[in-house]
């Protein structure tokens, strides 16, 4: 019995391996910071108040897993969608300033599991149980995750910002739309759950900081910090029955 026991622990130890890639579709809502729509002074601190449903801009999303070990995941995801804001209701609001941008994502990630998948089945017939269908586990997991890649992007600004001029006594150029590459730097939590066998459901929130101030064609020359986005992504994600498709492959580790 005791050996039956051990070789059921070995074996689940190592059911992770039968799932270990990933891909994954998703829909990013992102609300960009920067130096249009928000408040004087606004910075990672005290933006939370700068929050706004006009400032919300959608886009379309997915990417690849694969699990190094029961703990942490790498992903490459490519994100495509737009940024946008505008003077109007904000402390700026007699500029009416306004600009929208058509960016692209592509990062790779690294993904620390606070919370781990569970690799039992969840999922028995109703006869399995005396008191009927349940779960044996729950099939929830969080996570944490940072990692880096780069953003491509086309910023559109209004006529009335592209009319304008520095402050007399200065002279760096605030308007510019001729940028179209930054790093970037994702940071955040995540969660999934398992609706069905290697199917699950996940929602992220997630920090973009860039080393660009001209995500929205407009670096004001009082700026001290670069533009900045959040973005939360609903997920849908596949577990690729890993061992099945490289059972032959010299891939196989």
């Amino acid at each position: 019995m005791l050996l039956g026991l051990l070789s059921g622990l070995v074996l689940h130890a190592q059911t992770w391996k039968q799932n270990r890639v990933e891909v994954y579709i998703g829909l990013p809502v992102n609300h960009y910071f920067g130096d249009i729509g928000n408040s004087a002074n606004t910075n990672i601190i005290t933006s939370i108040k700068d929050v706004r449903i006009r400032a919300l801009r959608g886009g379309f999303g997915g990417g690849i897993g694969f699990k190094v070990n029961p703990f942490i995941l790498a992903q490459a995801s490519l994100n495509t969608g737009f940024l946008g804001n505008t003077d109007n209701g904000s402390y700026y609001s007699s500029r009416d300033y306004r600009f929208s941008t058509f960016y692209s994502e592509l990062t790779v990630k690294g993904i620390y599991f606070i919370i781990p998948e569970s690799h039992q089945n969840y999922y028995y017939r109703i006869m399995d149980f005396r008191g009927g269908l349940r779960h044996i586990n729950k099939p929830f997991s969080v996570y944490v995750f940072a990692g880096v890649g780069g953003l491509f992007f086309s910023a559109t600004p209004n006529d009335k910002l592209l009319s304008r001029t520095p402050p007399p006594g200065f002279t760096k150029p605030e308007v510019d739309d001729s940028k179209y590459f930054t790093l970037v730097i994702p940071a955040g939590i995540g969660a999934k759950y398992e609706f069905y066998p290697r199917f699950q459901l996940g929602v992220e929130l997630g920090a973009r900081y860039v080393t660009t101030d001209y995500l929205d064609a407009f670096s004001s020359v009082y700026s001290s910090h670069n533009d900045m986005y959040y973005t939360i992504n609903f997920n849908v994600y596949y577990k690729i029955p890993y061992q099945k498709l490289l059972k032959r492959s010299f891939w196989q580790f």
